[in-house]
């Protein structure tokens, strides 16, 4: 097992290296990943030979937008061939230098076909949909970072990204051609369409 001692593993801890402006990184093996995240209180990704640590402390708008987003989804999707990943469950990019990001939730097609480090450590490698919320100290990263990423997956055919302090969902869809369009949507009469059925921002944003 690798010696992760010295990394941080509370979010206090976490946040005297200053992770409520930015997150904080770590150069770190993937097994040195593997190892913290069994352990981390906050969240953890690893892309380009660094733990990248964020504060898994979320206000309350951000998680009643995640559990909306999720019933949502299930609604939808119920009783189709697909499983759902929650804010736990980690996707690997194999083709982004195996990065490994968390979104806040994800449809997965079946059959699933993990990524496995080892056993009893993997992460989703189909995903069909999955979704984040922004927050002022990941957003530039969940464009700049992740969302290039995400993009390559083979089996992904929709991001979505919820903003917070209004309403606006970005939707990007890949099209039958390869190519990725983005949508934006800023009223509660919007509605977006997926997989079998739409989701309505007045659904998401109740107040």
């Amino acid at each position: 097992m690798p010696d992760i001692a010295k990394r941080p593993t509370t979010d206090q801890e976490l946040l005297e290296l200053g992770a409520r402006e930015a997150p904080v990184r770590f150069e770190a093996s993937e097994a040195e990943y593997w190892a913290l995240l069994q352990q981390a209180a906050y969240k953890v990704e690893y892309a380009n030979g660094e733990i990248v640590a964020t504060m898994g402390y979320e206000n309350a708008l951000h998680s009643e937008l995640v559990s909306e987003m999720m019933f949502q989804l299930k609604s939808m999707f119920r009783n189709k061939p697909y499983r759902f990943g929650t804010s736990n469950r980690p996707i690997c990019i194999e083709t982004c230098g195996n990065a490994i990001f968390i979104p806040d939730g994800s449809v997965l097609q079946l059959p699933l076909d993990p990524y496995e480090f080892q056993p009893g450590m993997d992460a989703e490698r189909t995903p069909l949909l999955l979704f984040k919320v922004l927050s002022p100290s990941t957003r530039i990263r969940d464009f700049g970072e992740k969302l290039p990423c995400y993009k390559q997956i083979p089996s992904l055919q929709h991001i979505l990204y919820l903003e917070t302090d209004n309403v606006k969902v970005f939707h990007f869809h890949r099209r039958e051609d390869g190519l990725w369009v983005e949508g934006i949507y800023t009223d509660k009469s919007d509605r977006i369409e997926l997989p079998y059925g739409t989701i309505g921002l007045g659904e998401l944003y109740v107040e």
